[in-house]
């Protein structure tokens, strides 16, 4: 008897999905990938599959296009995540890192034209899905962000949904934004008719760099529409061509070509080989000792989860009560660092970060036998280039500055040029821990 086609579950997982809704879209495709069935539902209603594949909503994936060594050894978690510091909202060990293609032939949103694609998801937000899903019996075997859906193009696309939006620029450069309001509010605020300013900022900088599409093409979700005086002024703003290119519906996109997030520690178990008969009441034994362990671990998150709300929410009391002036509140340790800082300078006092405060604490950690080479220093991040004696005093170096407090990078290693033995040539780059 010839064994059944290949069926693929591929689930479009909202924000939300599973703490605040467990209802979420499905599609189940063949071997070819023609659909079968789809629908919208619960876990109980999906159907069988041999395969499981997620889409998660472009606004749960960080797209950047940064700078990083050639080598992929030197790519490590530590120098992607202090490339990526200035745009994430959290810690750098707290994401997931995914290194692209690179960027050298075509526009980033940022407008360079150089450097390599890097996804970031939030480590939390992954392993709480695959310990969700692996607990109702699922194994993805792939993540794909929905920015990669859209149809790649010559130009830029553009897809506007409700309440938010995202464009793509290139195979692996974009981002998302969020659209209050929605584009199709018949008495829309003042503010609607200016594009998002996530889609200005993108348009100036590719402007700049002389990367710019001949046009942007607009493609809306179900249910969506954008009126001509609308149009009109956003076509305006941007001083590009805005082009209607039909309805969006991740349900009709193949992503082919979009990039597997499932990778590293979160990459899907190989398939299992022949010869494994004798072992299926040890599988099974481990499967339900696994499915145990996940529906605990399920609940400890979701334990974890509610603790962090209520200590988030009493520094939020205590940032208000100590600075009732703070309008907006975002990170509250880091904002009432800040303001301290803030204070200090405003009594002729340097702040934990400002140049002096950075350069005094590191002249007092520097070694004897140091030769300081340059010293750069720019928002908060004080980088230094010297000559050591040998790798020891390097590590030695980071070592002693971490416990003086700091957060301590090595960006590039190299012997030093005109001197003799093992003599190091070193860049440290490091900041005060908030």
């Amino acid at each position: 008897m010839s064994k059944p086609p290949a069926t693929t579950l591929r689930l479009y997982l909202p924000a939300g999905w599973p703490g605040r809704q467990t209802r979420c879209e499905w599609l189940l495709l063949n071997a070819g990938g023609a659909r079968l069935q789809s629908g919208n539902g619960e876990p109980r209603h999906w159907p069988a599959a041999d395969r499981c594949e997620l889409v998660l909503t472009a606004e749960q994936c960080l797209l950047a296009t940064v700078s990083l060594p050639k080598t992929a050894r030197a790519r490590t978690a530590e120098v992607i995540g202090y490339a990526l510091e200035e745009q994430l909202l959290g810690d750098a060990a707290n994401e997931h890192f995914v290194v692209g293609s690179p960027a050298g032939h075509a526009a980033a949103t940022d407008g360079t034209a150089t450097g390599t694609a890097v996804w970031a998801i939030a480590r939390s937000r992954l392993q709480a899905l695959l310990a969700t899903l692996r607990a109702l019996g699922y194994e993805p075997q792939r993540l794909i962000s929905e920015l990669q859906l859209l149809p790649a193009s010559t130009n830029w696309t553009l897809c506007l949904k409700p309440q938010a939006g995202f464009l793509r620029t290139a195979s692996e450069a974009g981002c998302s934004f969020d659209l209050a309001g929605g584009p199709n509010v018949p008495e829309a605020p003042d503010a609607l008719h200016e594009p998002p300013a996530e889609l200005r900022l993108a348009v100036a900088a590719a402007r700049k760099a002389g990367t710019l599409p001949a046009a942007i093409e607009i493609h809306l979700a179900p249910g969506v529409s954008i009126d001509a005086a609308r149009l009109q002024a956003w076509q305006a703003t941007l001083g590009l061509p805005l082009q209607p290119a039909g309805e969006y519906d991740w349900r009709n996109q193949p992503g082919h070509d979009a990039r597997n997030l499932l990778t590293g520690e979160f990459a899907p178990p190989r398939t299992a080989g022949e010869g494994w008969g004798t072992l299926r009441p040890a599988l099974w034994l481990g499967g339900l000792a696994l499915l145990i362990y996940s529906l605990f671990s399920f609940g400890e998150w979701a334990w974890l989860n509610r603790e962090e709300t209520r200590l988030r929410q009493q520094m939020t009391a205590q940032f208000r009560s100590s600075f009732p002036q703070a309008q907006t509140i975002v990170d509250p340790p880091l904002q009432m660092q800040r303001l301290h800082d803030q204070l200090r300078r405003e009594h002729g006092q340097p702040g934990a970060d400002d140049f002096l405060s950075l350069l005094a604490a590191a002249s007092a950690s520097l070694p004897n036998p140091a030769q300081l080479r340059l010293i750069t220093y720019a928002t908060g991040r004080l980088e230094l280039t010297l000559t050591l004696a040998d790798a020891g005093a390097v590590e030695h170096l980071r070592d002693s500055l971490t416990r003086r407090g700091f957060d301590v990078v090595i960006r590039d290693t190299r012997p030093a040029s005109g001197s003799a033995g093992a003599a190091i040539e070193a860049v440290l780059a490091l900041r005060s821990h908030p």
